[in-house]
C-alpha cells in the first residue's frame, strides 16, 4: 500500500459520502419547508401556498431519490474500501444502521406514498399530518447519523480489546456533545441551502415576469428561514469550536494553523503547511491572544501541532476547507442582509431589487452547496489519519486495492455525480420556466 493509494481511497469515500449528504440536506430541509407550506394551505390564503407546495414537492421527490441512490455506493465503499470496519464496530454500527434502513424503508413505503400521491384522497389535515411525519422521520434519521458520526469522531463509552469494540455504553453514545453540535451545524446548513434555493427560484422568475403576492410571501418566509439557519450555524460554530479546544486540541490547532505550543496564537488568513519542517512555507494573519478554540495543557499553555507530529491530518486541506467555508458563510450572510433590508421596506417585492443583484442572488445556492461540501470536508479530513478517533486509523482498516481500480472508480463516480447534479439543476430550471406539470387524477396526482 502506498500513501497515494490510501489518500485516493479516502477521497473516493468522501466524494460519495458528501454527495449523499448534500442531497439529504436538501431532502431534510425541504421536508420541513413543505410541512410549513401545507400547514399554511389550511388557512384562508390556501391558493397562495398550495402552488409553492406543488412546485417544491417534486424537487423534494428527486432529492429523495438521489440521496437514497447515493447511499448505496457509500455502503458498498464501506465494505470494499474498509472491510473490517463493520466487524470492528458491530456493536454500534449494526443497530444504528439497521434502525436507519428500517426507518427509511418504512418512510418510503408508507408515508411518502401518501405524501406524494395521496393529496386528493386525504383530507387536508390528514395530508398535512402525513407530511409532518415525513419531516419527523427525516429528523430521526439525521439524529441517528449525527450520533453515529459523532461517536466515530469521539468514541465515548466503548471498551476495546485487540482493536475491536467489545462493550458499549449507549447512554454515553446518546449524550455525546459532539453529535449535538454536528446535528445543529448540519440542520442549519440544510435550512440555509433550501431557503437560498427557493429564493433563487423566485428571483430568477422575477427576471422574466413581475412577482405576485405568492412570491412576496414566500420571499418573506424564506428570509426568516435563512436567518434562523444562520443563527444555528453561528451557535454551532462557536459551540463546536469550544468543544474542540477541550477534547480534540490537535484538530483545533490544525484548523487555526497553530504549530508551536505555548507561543502566541494567531488566526491565519492564509498559509501553506510544511509538516517536515514543522512550520509554514508562507503565512499571514493576526495575533489572537485569547483563542477559546485552542486546547490547553496542565500549565494553561496552548497545545500546538508540534505535540502530534506523525499523526496529523492533511493540514493544508483542513486549513483551506475551513477558510473556504467561513468565507462563503460570511458572503451569504452579507448577501442575505443586503437583500433583507430593502425588501422589508418594499413589502418583499423582488422587482424592487436591481436585475444585476437578482442575477447574483440566483447563484447563492451554488455557494451554499460549496459551503456545505467544504464544511463536510473539514469534518471528514480533520479526524484523519483516524477512522475511529485515537483508536483505529484508516490504514488499519484499508483493503489494499490496486491504484488503477481506485482511479477508475473515482473517475466513474465523479462523472455519475456530476451528471446527477446537472440533472437536478435542469429540473429546477424546467420548473422555473414552465411551472408545475399536472399528474393525472386517475393516478392520484397532485
Amino acid at each position: 500500500m502506498t500513501h497515494s493509494t490510501l489518500s485516493l481511497a479516502e477521497f473516493q469515500f468522501f466524494l460519495s459520502l458528501s454527495f449523499m449528504a448534500i442531497f439529504f440536506a436538501i431532502e431534510f430541509g425541504l421536508s420541513w419547508m413543505l410541512f410549513i407550506y401545507r400547514l399554511r394551505t389550511l388557512g384562508q390564503v390556501s391558493s397562495i401556498w398550495l402552488g409553492a407546495y406543488r412546485t417544491w414537492v417534486r424537487v423534494f421527490a428527486l432529492a429523495l431519490i438521489l440521496s437514497l441512490a447515493a447511499s448505496i455506493p457509500v455502503i458498498i465503499f464501506l465494505g470494499s474500501l474498509w472491510p473490517q470496519f463493520m466487524a470492528t464496530t458491530a456493536l454500534l454500527s449494526s443497530p444504528l444502521l439497521a434502525v436507519i434502513i428500517v426507518t427509511t424503508l418504512m418512510l418510503k413505503s408508507s408515508f411518502l406514498g401518501l405524501m406524494l400521491y395521496g393529496q386528493r384522497r386525504l383530507t387536508p389535515w390528514v395530508h398535512c399530518m402525513v407530511i409532518g411525519v415525513v419531516a419527523v422521520a427525516n429528523t430521526a434519521i439525521l439524529v441517528l447519523l449525527a450520533f453515529w458520526f459523532g461517536w466515530l469522531h469521539f468514541p465515548v463509552g466503548g471498551q476495546w480489546q485487540e482493536g475491536s469494540l467489545m462493550a458499549l455504553d449507549w447512554a454515553q453514545v446518546f449524550t455525546n456533545p459532539l453529535a449535538f453540535w454536528y446535528l445543529v451545524l448540519f440542520a442549519g446548513a440544510s435550512f440555509l441551502l433550501v431557503a437560498l434555493m427557493i429564493q433563487a427560484f423566485i428571483f430568477w422568475q422575477s427576471l422574466r415576469r413581475p412577482a405576485g403576492e405568492a412570491e412576496r410571501r414566500n420571499i418573506r418566509l424564506t428570509m426568516l428561514f435563512s436567518m434562523v439557519a444562520f443563527a444555528a450555524l453561528i451557535i454551532g460554530f462557536v459551540g463546536h469550536g469550544y468543544w474542540l479546544g477541550l477534547h480534540q486540541p490537535q484538530k483545533a490547532a490544525a484548523l487555526s494553523g497553530y504549530w508551536h505550543s505555548a507561543s502566541t496564537p494567531q488566526w491565519l488568513l492564509g498559509a501553506w503547511a510544511d509538516e517536515q519542517h514543522q512550520g509554514y512555507r508562507f503565512s499571514f494573519g493576526f495575533s489572537f491572544p485569547q483563542a477559546f478554540w485552542l486546547g490547553q495543557d496542565e500549565q494553561q499553555q496552548y497545545i500546538g501541532l508540534d505535540k502530534s507530529v506523525g499523526m496529523l491530518p492533511p493540514l493544508n486541506a483542513v486549513f483551506w476547507f475551513t477558510r473556504l467555508a467561513l468565507l462563503l458563510g460570511l458572503l451569504m450572510l452579507v448577501a442575505q442582509l443586503r437583500t433583507w433590508i430593502p425588501l422589508m421596506r418594499r413589502h418583499f417585492d423582488p422587482d424592487h431589487l436591481s436585475r444585476r443583484w437578482r442575477r447574483w442572488l440566483v447563484s447563492m445556492p451554488c455557494l451554499a452547496v460549496i459551503f456545505l461540501w467544504s464544511a463536510l470536508a473539514y469534518q471528514f479530513f480533520g479526524v484523519l489519519p483516524y477512522a475511529i478517533f485515537q483508536v483505529l486509523t484508516t490504514s488499519d482498516l484499508y483493503a489494499h486495492l490496486p491504484l488503477s481500480w481506485l482511479i477508475a472508480g473515482t473517475a466513474s463516480t465523479t462523472v455519475v455525480y456530476l451528471l446527477a447534479m446537472g440533472g437536478f439543476i435542469l429540473l429546477l430550471r424546467h420548473v422555473a420556466q414552465h411551472g408545475v406539470v399536472p399528474v393525472g387524477r386517475q393516478r392520484g396526482g397532485l
